[in-house]
């Protein structure tokens, strides 16, 4: 990749009108902050958001997306408005499950996007088979698609996850196939076996035995609760009933598959029909996205992230055994690098077939995932998270061991704490304990969960390729190399774990 000869990522977007995707998200707001910042000459920004209307679109942009920290740092409130009053910064109500396109797909802003930056995804590991691939897999194409019909020729840049491998371990390349299965599937035959899936769930759920178990338990729950409508808690323990259960196909047909979940099945399914479709297109794919780095502020982050329920509940002393080895490498990027990495790639398109990047910090900065329970347990026996009696917690070691192993333990853990539980709430008589043996069988629910969903992660020990990544940061003008940092050898892990992102991570857990 040649260098741009001088060329700021601000002149290589100068009078381009760029679609924005998923920009009330985690990711989505920092790109659209940096897009802000190092797009100072760009015809139109015109954003996709859920919405009723475009008016909805509109209100929800100035309420919720630019009111955000991240952007903060692209402008004052009053300039954004302006920017948004003068038609520079457009909101749209879209839906990406759907085949049209918002005001009729062929007039107007449709027919001139230069640019897509797609960030809008599902991201639940737990995702039914059919909402991931609805979204993840068809979405992007979708998006393609109805642009082409309007008479646009984008550059698409479309985030993806590095975990669309099929690699355990070793070094995955940036380039080529890279999981042996993705070629053999048919994504439409799969969608439509997921959708009957739900069907099947959705009747078995209204019928008996099963309408049954759901009143009884509602009533139970209602009896302990004066605010509580038995229909409505009937209802709702019906609907977890069928996520659940349509959650757990999806999971074991994936990994039949060769995947972990849904998720990274549906991310890898959308990268080859995106590919397959568009030669202008850039895959970006990021490890592990964590709180940021510097902007909009060290540590930003929005809700509790990948890795950080296991953080929690390894402070908590919920989590004592995890799947894998201390020497495993675990791949975490701050959010703000991966915010940049996309802003860049938006800003030089291929050069004759789809592009992949890998923002990943196992190949140059590798961090073992044995280390990162050793910085959790120092930052956390020197800031304790308070049990429910407002005493510390004692923060013990973490043991890496074989994943039944591990599975083992925690549904024997967890039997004991139901058990416990279902004494103290059958007993006639009031047990003082009650509350706090409800919530160590709740944690211990929680980390089972954990231990199925995650364990394929925290057996990896794999180092994810990033030249192209690093040959794009090359390529940049020296002040953009600055100001659009996503160099993951730069971070310094102890103090980004120890000062930045545990600290945060606390702060949300306990609320301040």
């Amino acid at each position: 990749m040649t260098t741009d000869g001088g060329q700021r990522v601000r002149d290589r977007l100068a009078g381009k009108t760029v679609l924005l995707t998923g920009a009330s998200g985690f990711l989505g707001k920092p790109v659209l902050a940096s897009l802000l910042r190092h797009g100072s000459e760009l015809r139109r920004l015109v954003l996709l958001l859920r919405a009723p209307s475009d008016a909805a679109a509109r209100q929800r942009l100035l309420d919720e997306v630019l009111t955000a920290e991240p952007l903060a740092q692209a402008g004052t409130a009053a300039e954004l408005r302006r920017e948004v009053e003068g038609g520079r910064i457009q909101a749209l109500a879209a839906d990406l499950e759907r085949d049209e396109l918002p005001g009729g797909g062929s007039a107007g802003v449709w027919g001139e996007i230069d640019v897509v930056i797609h960030c809008a995804a599902t991201v639940s590991f737990e995702e039914p088979l059919d909402d991931a691939l609805a979204l993840n897999a068809f979405g992007p194409l979708r998006l393609l698609e109805r642009l082409r019909r309007a008479g646009s020729r984008p550059h698409f840049v479309h985030v993806s996850t590095a975990y669309v491998a099929d690699r355990g371990s070793g070094e995955i390349d940036e380039d080529g196939l890279v999981h042996h299965a993705l070629a053999g599937l048919e994504p439409d035959r799969m969608l439509a076996e997921a959708q009957e899936w739900r069907a099947a769930a959705e009747r078995e759920s209204r019928a008996d035995p099963q309408r049954s178990r759901f009143a009884k338990a509602a009533q139970r729950d209602a009896a302990r609760r004066s605010d509580l409508d038995p229909t409505d808690r009937a209802e709702d323990l019906r609907r977890r009933w069928v996520l659940e259960r349509l959650s757990r196909q999806g999971r074991r047909w994936a990994q039949a598959a060769g995947w972990p979940d849904t998720y990274a099945l549906s991310k890898a399914l959308g990268e080859r029909l995106l590919s397959a479709n568009w030669a202008r297109t850039t895959i970006v794919r990021p490890t592990i996205i964590e709180s940021a780095l510097r902007l909009p502020r060290p540590g930003w982050l929005e809700g509790i992230k990948v890795a950080d329920p296991l953080i929690l509940a390894y402070a908590a002393r919920g989590l004592t055994h995890l799947p894998g080895r201390a020497s495993n490498r675990i791949d975490i990027v701050p959010v703000d690098l991966v915010a940049h990495a996309c802003v860049a790639a938006a800003a030089r398109p291929p050069e004759g077939e789809p592009r992949r990047l890998a923002v990943a910090s196992s190949s140059r900065n590798p961090l073992a995932i044995g280390e990162l329970a050793g910085h959790i347990r120092e930052y956390f026996r020197a800031n304790p998270l308070p049990a429910r009696d407002g005493s510390p917690i004692r923060i013990g070691e973490l043991k890496f061991v074989d994943r039944r192993v591990a599975l083992r333990r925690t549904i024997r853990r967890e039997r004991l704490a139901a058990a416990l539980a279902r004494m103290a709430m059958s007993s006639p008589v009031p047990i003082p304990q009650e509350r706090m043996l409800r919530g160590n069988r709740a944690l211990a629910e929680r980390v089972t969960r954990m231990v199925k969903i995650y364990g394929a992660y925290t057996e990896l020990d794999c180092v994810f390729d990033d030249s192209n990544t690093r040959a794009l940061a090359a390529s940049m003008h020296e002040a953009d190399r600055a100001e659009l940092p996503f160099d993951t050898a730069a971070i310094d892990w102890e103090d980004y774990l120890q000062r930045v992102h545990l600290p945060r991570v606390r702060e949300l857990a306990t609320g301040g």
